[in-house]
């Protein structure tokens, strides 16, 4: 039985990556992105569940539903420019 290892920001480019890695050495990503800048169609290797770290109904489900060991954190907004304008976000 493969380890589950939740990637938090699977579908965009590092987080992805990571899940190609994870999967190619005998562990089960499980991918939550809220694909505002990943990228659907770069989520190959596990399951994959849309929404929001911060939503915590969904992280008791995927918590529910996988036994997860692991969790892996590559979500973020990139744009720096995007940070100075609004660092709240």
């Amino acid at each position: 039985m493969k380890t589950n290892i939740l990637v938090v920001g699977g579908a965009g480019y590092i987080g992805s990556h990571m899940c190609k890695y994870l999967s190619r050495h005998g562990y089960q990503p499980i991918v939550l992105d809220n694909l505002v800048y990943g990228h659907q169609q770069a989520i190959k290797w596990g399951p994959f569940f849309k929404g929001s770290v911060g939503d915590r109904d969904l992280l008791c489900k995927i918590f529910s539903a996988h036994s997860v060991e692991a969790v892996m954190h590559f979500a973020a907004f990139c744009y720096v420019g995007e940070s100075v304008e609004k660092p709240a976000k």
